[in-house]
């Protein structure tokens, strides 16, 4: 799992350098490092699409500190026949969306994500409302009592990335049909 994150990194720097000299000095104003990651913004990517994998979450802020709350609608089992597709766009300083700056493909979505969160995984899965923490997560509905984004930087995910603020969509694909699609706006600011 290690050179998936190290790959979508290596993506992330190709796809800086090929941005014009004027984007790029924007770009590289916003060093790399340890970060610490801000939930802005979390919704469903086609809410309108009757999607067989449908997370309905949302941000709550209180006494300056962020949960995720909200619902999971499984119609089929979230299991290794899927692929999770990734697509991030960075804001540049004009407030402006530069898409696809990183696009990613991995396969075995259940047990790659269960790498990836590492640690988090059992209390990624029982915050997003599921006591099954293994794979597959099966069918059904799951409310979600709230859990803690933090989780993200306790994961398997990079400790050190470029800061700047990010929309990431996460696609759950099988045989190019999507199945579902959960967005996420992050800023990645200096601790």
């Amino acid at each position: 799992m290690n050179h998936n994150i190290c790959f979508m990194l290596a993506k992330l720097i190709f796809a800086i350098s090929s941005v014009s000299s004027a984007d790029l000095n924007k770009l590289l104003i916003s060093p790399m490092g340890p970060y610490k990651l801000d939930v802005k913004q979390i919704y469903n990517c086609n809410p309108t699409k009757n999607n067989l994998i449908q997370h309905n979450m949302y941000v709550s802020n209180k006494n300056n500190h962020t949960l995720l709350f909200g619902n999971s609608t499984l119609e089929v089992p979230f299991d290794d026949s899927f692929f999770l597709e990734f697509k991030v766009a960075v804001k540049d300083s004009l407030g402006n969306w530069k898409e696809n700056v990183l696009s990613h493909k991995i396969t075995n979505a259940c047990s790659s994500l269960k790498k990836l969160m590492g640690i988090s995984w059992n209390a990624f899965m029982n915050g997003a409302g599921s006591q099954n923490t293994e794979c597959p997560i099966l069918p059904g509905l799951y409310i979600s009592p709230g859990f803690d984004p933090i989780l993200f930087e306790k994961s398997n995910f990079p400790k050190t990335f470029f800061y700047g603020t990010y929309k990431c969509r996460l696609f759950y694909t099988r045989k190019n049909e999507i199945f579902g699609c959960q967005a996420m706006v992050v800023e990645f600011k200096r601790p």
